[in-house]
């Protein structure tokens, strides 16, 4: 499993939230058990009902934490795009959605929590509980929405009409593949993982390609 679980400064909630990211992360639901995730957390097994009230409580919590932390991580840079995109010409819409392309990048590569976070995403778009309606409402939503914004005003187009959101949806999967894919790729490249350089040469390709599919 990926390696986040550097937890010892942190609360008992974290603690657990944490660990249980990396637990759900790699396996289903039904496949981790409370007392694995206390054992590794190490807190006692009453800390899950006293602060989740049950490990569907502790789930729901750790869908939330992820969507926050993805949210909190890329929110100065979707308020900064809000705020300019009133007075925003084309081009300038180009270069944030040029920047926007490369935090999505970054952020889904190289962040924190991203090891541990993309076998829990993907679970719920498979087969959505109540925990993706936290991942949705939290950080999906907006993200569509400032990108579709973005590309509704560089193709001079609508940004809730159903082109502008299958376009965004379509721009975004450039993003996605490469974490779905990421064993694909770096098998292919001969490689472990990938590097800081490698992130911003596929940031640089997504973000080619992207520009090249609006403008």
């Amino acid at each position: 499993m990926g390696g986040i679980l550097n937890i010892q400064a942190k609360t008992t909630r974290e603690r657990l939230l944490l660990t249980a990211l990396k637990c759900f992360g790699h396996r289903d639901y039904d496949s981790v058990s409370t007392r694995e995730i206390v054992d590794l957390a190490g807190v006692n097994i009453s800390a899950i009902s006293y602060h989740f009230n049950g490990k569907q409580g502790l789930y729901l919590a750790t869908a939330e934490y992820l969507a926050e932390n993805i949210r909190n991580q890329m929110k100065p840079l979707l308020d900064e795009i809000q705020n300019r995109l009133l007075d925003a010409g084309k081009d300038e819409c180009l270069q944030m959605t040029k920047q926007l392309i490369q935090a999505l990048v970054h952020n889904l590569l190289l962040g924190k929590l991203s090891a541990d976070a993309v076998g829990l995403i993907f679970r719920e778009q498979d087969h959505p509980t109540q925990a993706f309606d936290f991942l949705y409402e939290k950080f999906m939503l907006p993200m569509q929405q400032t990108y579709a914004m973005l590309i509704g005003r560089i193709t001079d187009s609508d940004p809730e009409s159903q082109h502008i959101k299958l376009l965004t949806h379509s721009l975004v999967g450039q993003v996605v593949i490469y974490q779905m894919g990421r064993e694909t790729i770096l098998r292919r490249l001969g490689k472990k993982q990938f590097s800081r350089e490698d992130v911003q040469q596929i940031a640089e390709l997504v973000t080619a390609a992207s520009l090249k599919a609006v403008n």
